[in-house]
């Protein structure tokens, strides 16, 4: 595996109008102060484009980090479609271990999951 396909894999990498482009470079430009949005949007960009990530995942994954967005932001609670993918789900697949604890249905405002 080359450097670049580590560093930029092509599931990250758009052409729009003759234009290429990182989806990095658009969470910076349009989330530098959201991390949780920021997020969202790498989930939601590359649905369907990684091999070993379903697009139901990454769409699931999107949500989940849109309703941390909302409960950092101050919202009480946010209900979670079935299906959404649980934190312990998306910290795994992403090599972070259990780096929090949740369940299935919904977050509450301290971010955890609830059923």
């Amino acid at each position: 595996m080359s450097e670049k396909s580590v560093i930029n894999p092509k599931h990250y990498e758009f052409t729009l109008r003759g234009h290429t482009f990182q989806v990095v470079d658009l969470m910076e430009e349009r989330f530098p102060d959201d991390a949780h949005l920021s997020q969202a949007l790498k989930y939601l960009m590359r649905a369907g484009r990684k091999a070993d990530s379903s697009y139901l995942k990454d769409v699931g994954k999107c949500l989940w980090w849109c309703a941390r967005a909302i409960m950092f932001k101050g919202g009480k609670y946010v209900e979670l479609p079935p299906g959404t993918p649980t934190s312990e789900e998306i910290a795994t697949s992403s090599g972070r271990g259990k780096a929090l604890r949740v369940s299935t249905t919904g977050i509450n405002a301290k971010g955890m999951q609830v059923r």
